[in-house]
């Protein structure tokens, strides 16, 4: 009797384990991809990317669940609701000298939060103005550099890059 729920427990384990991994994913290369490939009417999933050296996905113990490496396994949605989260705007002059003007090609109705950053991340301007179709924004404390602008309304924004002389 031992024998046999010995074996039948065998018989599980490995069974368990032949079906437990259904994607498999792989880092090979420097120019980042993915691919699907089947073997026995399974399909495997293959991505790399670059400068990734180590396993990728989830692990989870204890209740606990870490996500590892620059490609992050798919997350699952149930529906997927599509909406245009970009704000249409026209910035001149570009480039600036002292003033920029900002005028929206969309009713705004919201407050529009404006914020210039510099070329190293750091926040440099920011500012908060009510809803307004054009607006002009003084900038002559800026350094001659280069500067991402983002406009942000409600849930949309507009990104440009700035040019300071």
């Amino acid at each position: 009797m031992k024998k046999i729920t010995l074996l039948i427990l065998l018989i599980s384990l490995v069974v368990l384990n032949s079906n437990a991994q259904e994607f498999m994913r792989s880092t090979l290369g420097v120019s980042g991809s993915s691919t699907t490939i089947t073997s026995n009417y399974k399909s495997y999933v293959i991505q790399q990317s670059v400068g990734q050296t180590s396993v990728i996905g989830n692990f989870k113990s204890n209740g606990i669940m870490a996500r590892q490496g620059f490609i992050q396994p798919p997350l699952y949605s149930s529906k997927v609701i599509p909406e245009e989260t970009n704000l249409e705007a026209i910035i001149y002059p570009n480039p600036l000298n002292n003033q920029l003007n900002i005028s929206f090609k969309e009713p705004i109705k919201a407050p529009v939060f404006i914020r210039v950053f510099d070329l190293l991340g750091r926040s440099v301007f920011v500012k908060q103005v009510k809803a307004t179709q054009q607006l002009s924004i003084d900038l002559s404390f800026l350094a001659s550099a280069q500067y991402l602008f983002i406009a942000k309304t409600g849930h949309k924004q507009f990104k440009a890059n700035l040019i300071k002389q």
